[in-house]
C-alpha cells in the first residue's frame, strides 16, 4: 500500500510540475479573450491593465466610447461574464486552476498576494506584463473557486480557500508578533519558524493549521512542508516584514524597512559584507529601492560621516564599527595596535595588522612610523610606543 501511495505521489508531483512550468499567465488571458468582439476585448484590456496597457478608470473608458461610466461597467461584468460561459473555458483555465489550487495547499490554504503571484511565476517570466495577467486571473476567472482576503491592520491583502478560517491566521500572526517582541531582534527565517513551532499555540492548534495541507498528503507532513506554512503567516502579516538580507522583524523597525538614508546605508553595507565607497553605497541604495526617494552621494557621504556605526577605512571608503573597525587616523590605529601588544612589532606585522582596520597604501603606514613623538623604533628594528 505503502508503495502504491509513493507511486502515486510521484505522479501527482511530476502532474503539479508540469503546470507550473507550462503557466503562461498572458497567454491564458489573451487566448480567453479571443473570442470576444473588439469593443469588449478593448474595454477589459484597459479596464484591468493588460499586456502592458495602462490601468484606466470607468470614468476614462467611457469618454472614450461616449458612454456612463455605469455602462462600462455593466459591459465589463457582463464580459467576465461571458468568458466563464465559453465552452472551453473549463479546459482552458483547468491547468491555471490546478497550480494555483496546488499553491495554497501547500502554504496552509491562504497566501498574502504578492507571495501568490511571485510563486505562480517562478518559471514564467516574472514581468508586470505576466504580473497582472496573473491578478486578472486570480481576482475575475478563479473568484468563485477563491476568496479575496482584504487588507486589515493584521493581514495584508491576500486569496484563501474558502474552508480557511482567517480566525487562526490572525492568532498565529499575533504568536510571530510576540516571538519577535520578545526577542527584540531581527531573527532568521530558520530561528523565527522554530521558536514558533515551540510554543504552545503551535500545539495546541498544529492540526488546524496543516489541515490543508494533510488533506491532500498521503502521510504525515515532513518538517519543510509545515515550515512552508509557518512561512505563509509571516508573508501576510501585517506587522512584520523580512529585509534585505532576509531577516525578519516588526514592518516600523529600520532595520526592516528603512526610511532614513543612515539606515539604509547600513542595510546595503550588512548585505554586501565589506566596506564601500560612499558613492557605491549610494548606487547600490538606489537599485534597492526602498522606497521611492533617490539617494545622492554628497547626502550619503554626510550621512555616514555623523553617524557612529560607520567608520571611515580608506580614502571616502566606510566599514561598519560593529565588524571590528576603530575610528581614529592611521597613527591612532598604530596606537592602539602596539597598545594591545604585549612585545614590540615589526614594521611588517604592524602593516598587517593595520590594513586589518584600514583601506590605504603602505607607504601612509610607514609615514605614520616615523613618527617620534608618538612611536619608538628599537634597534632591532621593532616598533613600540614612546613612553
Amino acid at each position: 500500500m505503502a508503495n502504491q501511495n509513493s507511486i502515486l505521489d510521484k505522479i501527482i508531483q511530476s502532474k503539479q510540475m508540469e503546470e507550473a512550468t507550462q503557466f503562461n499567465p498572458t497567454e491564458v488571458v489573451s487566448n480567453l479573450l479571443r473570442n470576444l468582439s473588439t469593443k469588449e476585448r478593448e474595454i477589459i484590456t484597459k479596464r484591468f491593465g493588460l499586456f502592458g496597457k495602462p490601468k484606466e478608470t470607468l470614468e476614462q473608458i467611457g469618454k472614450q466610447y461616449q458612454i456612463t461610466r455605469e455602462r462600462i461597467r455593466q459591459i465589463e461584468v457582463g464580459t467576465i461574464r461571458k468568458i466563464k460561459e465559453f465552452p472551453e473555458f473549463s479546459i482552458q483555465i483547468e491547468p491555471t486552476e490546478h497550480n494555483v489550487m496546488h499553491l495554497l495547499e501547500n502554504y496552509g490554504g491562504f497566501m498574502e498576494e504578492n507571495h501568490l503571484i511571485d510563486e505562480l511565476l517562478t518559471y514564467p517570466d516574472p514581468n508586470p506584463i505576466n504580473r497582472q495577467a496573473s491578478l486578472f486571473i486570480l481576482a475575475n476567472l478563479l473568484n468563485d473557486k477563491l476568496e479575496r482576503i482584504k487588507s486589515d491592520n493584521e493581514v495584508l491583502m491576500g486569496w484563501k480557500l474558502p474552508a480557511i478560517s482567517l480566525d487562526t491566521v490572525r492568532q498565529a500572526i499575533n504568536e510571530l508578533v510576540r516571538i519577535i517582541e520578545e526577542q527584540n531582534k531581527l531573527l532568521p527565517t530558520e530561528k523565527i519558524i522554530s521558536e514558533f513551532k515551540q510554543k504552545d499555540f503551535f500545539q495546541k492548534n498544529q492540526e488546524q493549521i496543516v489541515s490543508v495541507k494533510l488533506g491532500t498528503s498521503q502521510g504525515n507532513l515532513t518538517d519543510e512542508e509545515i515550515d512552508k506554512i509557518v512561512f505563509s503567516f509571516l508573508k501576510i502579516s501585517y506587522h512584520i516584514n523580512q529585509n534585505i538580507l532576509g531577516e525578519w522583524g516588526l514592518s516600523h523597525w529600520q532595520t526592516v524597512s528603512p526610511k532614513r538614508m543612515s539606515d539604509k546605508a547600513y542595510l546595503v553595507l550588512r548585505k554586501t559584507g565589506k566596506p564601500l565607497h560612499f558613492t557605491e553605497i549610494t548606487d547600490l541604495i538606489n537599485q534597492t529601492q526602498f522606497d521611492k526617494k533617490m539617494a545622492y552621494p554628497a547626502t550619503i557621504h554626510n550621512e555616514l560621516i555623523l553617524d557612529d556605526r560607520y567608520v571611515l577605512v580608506g580614502r571616502g571608503i566606510y566599514g561598519l564599527q560593529e565588524w571590528g573597525y576603530k575610528t581614529g587616523t592611521v597613527i591612532d590605529v598604530i596606537i592602539d595596535i602596539l597598545k594591545s601588544s604585549d612585545q614590540p612589532l615589526s614594521k611588517e606585522e604592524i602593516v598587517k595588522k593595520v590594513l586589518e582596520q584600514r583601506i590605504v597604501r603602505k607607504s601612509t603606514i610607514y609615514l605614520a612610523l616615523t613618527n617620534k613623538e608618538k612611536i619608538k623604533k628599537l634597534p632591532d628594528g621593532k616598533y613600540t610606543l614612546n613612553q
